[in-house]
């Protein structure tokens, strides 16, 4: 009878599905919705954060489906003691280690390297990431639109996520499979982790240990298009030395970024004379005793598609390096187990390049335009990938130091920089046990 109720257990574990919805679902952080019936119900969760993939210290339900348009998930976190949550208000992507909350990651692709992350803790307020394996890095530089709400009940609390289809990129395939995984962080004493699948302590792979969920069919395929254009006017007035307001003449500036998917598993993203001044500031670095330049996270959305495909182990893209782009095209996709991106821009003059040292850096000012591409192409291959990636940097001016000192006592005044090119060859192998 038990030898039955297993393989009765383990068929149902193998045969997941994400269902269409029969109901409406309003994102209120209430599951009582009639939608929710509807749809496929996780109740396996196991910590393995602080235990090896043992019984969790509090109950998590999940659930997920889809419609025509979004996916719907939603997260049931019981709790012994509700006083006990910790849901303060922070800023988007600052939900961190010592805050309740729960995440689904979705490998829409079904590579098992990378996953889009949405994350909601108990205060309703969001956190997005695409985790890539290849480097086991949860990166918090992409924004994706999506909607959450959640709300503390007295036994706990609840979150409901919908996640609109376009934000996705997934295949062709009809019916696809998805990989996904549910987690909840859970910190008392100790910080507790819980997820719908186990993760060994001996694994260097998160993504690789996702369940495969079916049934996904009929979704659309592609043909979405977001234009953002923008016009803005100034004129700036000042008193001379007759103490008479004289005004400059009124300048104005035109321009805007387009982003179109032909298909699901191609996109391609044009900007011309992009405004970046709406996108979140930067966080303060102290730059004092610092002898190194500081790096920051890219939040500019033409740079933000495929963002996994330009890391590498070692750092060899810098986007933010391209500073003042006048305009730029971009074409991302993937075709297979191979993925790809290439985007070219021109970049205005007055920027700064960093030119390092052994004992320290200096910044380069750049007197004219440049062009700058970046290529990447990754092929997966079993559980390891082999990726190739190339970058241009061309101007035909000069590149003069913003300083003539550098650390060291080496001059850097006078630079010549005609084109500079760089190709690089990575493979990484990877395996699970």
């Amino acid at each position: 009878m038990f030898f039955t109720l297993f393989l009765a257990a383990v068929s149902a574990h193998a045969e997941l599905t994400i269902p269409r919805l029969t109901g409406s679902i309003v994102i209120d952080g209430d599951l009582a919705d009639s939608g929710w019936s509807s749809a496929t119900r996780v109740e396996r969760f196991v910590e393995y954060m602080k235990t090896n993939n043992e019984e969790p210290p509090a109950k998590t339900v999940a659930h997920i489906a889809y419609d025509s348009e979004f996916v719907y998930v939603a997260f049931r976190a019981s709790d012994p003691r509700p006083a006990d949550i910790r849901a303060p208000f922070v800023d988007r992507d600052r939900l961190l280690e010592d805050q309740d909350w729960v995440e689904v990651l979705l490998d829409t692709r079904g590579d098992r390297r990378s996953a889009m992350g949405f994350r909601v803790n108990a205060r309703g307020i969001q956190a997005d990431s695409m985790f890539d394996d290849t480097i086991y890095n949860e990166d918090f530089s992409p924004d994706y639109f999506f909607e959450s709400a959640a709300r503390v009940t007295p036994d706990g609390w609840s979150a409901e996520i919908r996640i609109p289809l376009s934000t996705l990129r997934y295949p062709p395939d009809d019916p696809q499979k998805w990989g996904v995984m549910f987690l909840r962080n859970y910190p008392r004493r100790f910080r507790y982790v819980m997820a719908n699948v186990s993760i060994p302590k001996s694994s260097n792979c998160f993504i690789c240990h996702e369940d495969e969920f079916g049934g996904v069919a009929g979704l659309p395929a592609g043909g979405h298009m977001t234009l953002a254009p923008y016009t803005s006017a100034q004129r700036v007035e000042s008193r001379n030395r007759q103490s008479r307001m004289a005004a400059e003449p009124l300048r104005g500036e035109t321009g805007g970024d387009l982003k179109w998917s032909p298909s699901t598993a191609l996109t391609f993203d044009a900007t011309l004379n992009p405004d970046f001044s709406q996108i979140e500031s930067d966080v303060p670095n102290i730059s004092a005793n610092s002898r190194f330049a500081f790096e920051y996270p890219e939040k500019r959305p033409f740079f933000l598609e495929g963002v996994d495909l330009l890391t590498t182990p070692m750092r060899a893209v810098y986007t933010r390096a391209i500073e003042s782009p006048a305009w730029g095209v971009r074409a991302t996709g993937q075709s297979g187990n191979t993925a790809y991106t290439a985007l070219i821009a021109s970049d205005r003059a007055g920027g700064s390049t960093i030119h390092s040292g052994p004992l320290g850096s200096s910044l380069v000012t750049r007197e004219e335009r440049t062009l700058a591409g970046i290529g990447r192409v990754r092929r997966t291959i079993g559980k390891s990938f082999i990726g190739l990636l190339t970058t241009l940097r061309e101007s035909g001016g000069e590149l003069e130091a913003e300083s003539d000192h550098v650390t060291g006592g080496q001059s850097a005044a006078g630079l010549q920089f005609r084109a500079e090119r760089a190709r690089s060859v990575e493979i990484r192998m990877t395996n699970v046990e």
